[in-house]
């Protein structure tokens, strides 16, 4: 794990405060930090949460598709910790969360540990499990602007994955060439070709396992890992949001 410096304590120190007390959040600790400052905070905070007795459940990657890396200006691969899973069918209220947004993402269990700072994309299906419809539900938890190193230390938005129904990997014949179509309350609101949104799934791991190993974390066997989104949706009360994945499953979730 890499130690902190004084910015970098200072903003883990505030943002801790934030997710115990609900405190406003100000971005004046994280004014002269950058991407790799955030991760560290990030790390920093997935440790204090382990430490009070949570439990992880796995990981999201971050800037999966060439337009959100030109965004930001960077070639990376920016951890999420994930920490809570819901089964498919849940229902939730959509007042739990601030800015709550749902957003359809491939869920992969994985088998076998993956770990290092160079692994062959090739090799990571045959240490995967599974792969699932998924969905990310996000929460606008700060206002974070342009502020890139606040949005990682934030863990990326991540609230909670919710994880439908899946195949063993090696039953997709080409994960890139997935359809997903997405409904709210029946009607059809989405439709793409994974390839056409993002990356490659097994690039994105192994860009995830280097980034990991920096801190000394790896990919577990038995975590959850998503690979990026789609589209991002506001939710409100009273929908229902249905994804369907070819050759995959589907993922339903409901607000109230």
């Amino acid at each position: 794990m890499n130690s902190l410096n004084r910015s970098q304590s200072h903003a883990a120190d505030v943002l801790w405060d934030h997710y115990q007390t609900g405190h406003e959040l100000s971005d004046e600790a994280f004014a002269d930090l950058d991407f790799n400052d955030g991760l560290t905070i990030q790390a920093e905070i997935r440790r204090r949460r382990i430490e009070s007795g949570l439990t992880q459940i796995g990981w999201k990657v971050g800037l999966t598709s060439d337009r959100a890396r030109k965004q930001v200006g960077i070639d990376d691969r920016p951890f999420g910790h994930l920490m809570q899973r819901f089964e498919s069918g849940i229902s939730l209220s959509a007042a739990s969360t601030a800015g709550a947004t749902i957003e359809p993402e491939m869920c992969f269990t994985v088998g076998e540990t993956i770990s290092g700072p160079d692994v062959d994309p090739e090799t990571v299906p045959s240490r995967l499990a599974q792969v699932a419809a998924g969905y990310e539900l996000n929460e606008r938890r700060a206002v974070v602007g342009g502020n890139l190193a606040m949005l990682v230390a934030d863990n990326l938005t991540n609230w909670a994955i919710v994880e439908g129904t899946g195949v063993p990997v090696h039953d997709v014949q080409d994960i890139d060439d997935t359809e997903i179509v997405l409904y709210r309350n029946g009607e059809e609101c989405f439709r793409c070709v994974h390839r056409q949104e993002v990356d490659n799934p097994f690039i994105s791991i192994s860009r995830l396992a280097a980034t990991l190993h920096r801190f000394g974390l790896s990919i577990e066997a038995g975590q959850k890992v998503i690979t990026g989104a789609y589209t991002r949706h506001r939710v409100e009360a009273g929908e229902h949001w249905l994804a369907e994945y070819s050759q995959i499953g589907h993922v339903e979730t409901s607000y109230t």
